[in-house]
């Protein structure tokens, strides 16, 4: 074989190896973002133990952040938009914070963002106790409960990770609260905010 053969095969071989790398990696990002994480196991009635105040006036959402995750960044951002357009639903996010990781740690950019939403409630919850009661257990979970406590809609409120825009999710919760009617639940996509170990306890 010809030393111009032999550099046309590399060249073809590398090409090759080039295309399969690329795609690999295409491959793997669209796995990533379009694999949801787990569901809540979201009691049907608001959760007597829980620390949040609920008026009997307004409906209550709450959404589970883990300040690290950057898939949270559009969570948040669908929130806002969900807030705009339902009055009568009030907002509390519960931002994830191991007792044994330093005060301040939470303090990014995604809890920043959540505290300037219009009639947001942040608290942080150290260790998920929240999230436990509500059976949680990915950042950007949301849930909504009614005027009466009653479980109206379970799940996230992106349509992948990392991806805000307009979704399912985001319409069902709007579209419930506006009317008071039906029930709804969509894929959540986020950062798990709780251990194997831990979901298995509860």
């Amino acid at each position: 074989m010809s030393r111009r053969s032999i550099l046309r095969v590399v060249l073809i071989a590398a090409g090759l190896l080039w295309a399969a790398t690329i795609g690999a990696a295409y491959h793997a990002v669209r796995l990533f973002e379009t694999t949801p994480g787990a569901a809540a196991r979201a009691p049907e009635w608001w959760p007597s133990a829980s620390t949040i105040s609920r008026g009997s006036e307004e409906w209550t959402l709450v959404m589970l952040v883990h300040p690290h995750c950057s898939c949270s960044r559009a969570s948040v951002s669908e929130l806002q938009a969900i807030v705009e357009k339902s009055p009568s639903l009030r907002p509390h996010i519960l931002v994830y914070r191991p007792s044994d990781f330093r005060k301040g740690w939470e303090r990014t950019d995604v809890t920043a963002s959540a505290s300037r939403i219009r009639r947001a409630s942040v608290k942080i919850d150290v260790d998920g106790r929240e999230a436990r009661l509500f059976g949680g257990f990915t950042s950007g979970q949301t849930l909504v409960y009614d005027r009466n406590g009653k479980l109206r809609f379970s799940g996230g409120i992106t349509s992948l990770r990392g991806h805000a825009g307009i979704n399912r999710g985001r319409i069902d919760v709007i579209q419930i609260v506006q009317s008071g009617l039906g029930t709804g639940a969509h894929p959540v996509f986020g950062c798990a905010i709780a251990t194997a170990t831990e979901k298995e306890q509860r």
